[in-house]
């Protein structure tokens, strides 16, 4: 499971292509807190469907508190870019969670200081 969650972090953060430094400090800083594997995301996680099915694939007790933890990796630039918001959308919605759920989650990370 920390395997698919490190892959996971590893996804949305590239998903646009450009991993910035806050981005790659948030990853170190995640995967000390979650006693995570080095992120190393195959290209297979980096588009949305099998990304979202690894989230699938999760403990369902586990699925909600990775869901927050990839939006907190997308917003710690203070920038969510239409790719990582096009993963986070489909993640949300594979766990049935409501768009504007995910959307005020975004806000509130966006406006907000973010740690692991």
């Amino acid at each position: 499971m920390r395997a698919k969650v490190s892959a996971l972090l590893e996804a949305v953060v590239t998903a646009d292509g450009v991993i910035r430094p806050e981005e790659r400090d948030f990853v170190r800083r995640a995967a000390t807190r979650w006693k995570l594997p080095e992120p190393d995301a195959p290209l297979s996680l980096r588009n949305i469907g099998s990304a979202t099915e690894a989230l699938r694939q999760l403990d369902p007790s586990a699925q909600a508190r990775v869901l927050a933890l990839l939006v907190d990796a997308a917003a710690v630039d203070h920038h969510i870019h239409p790719l990582e918001h096009a993963l986070l959308l489909a993640a949300a919605a594979a766990l049935g969670i409501q768009a504007t759920e995910l959307e005020e989650r975004l806000q509130q990370r966006l406006s907000a200081p973010v740690s692991p």
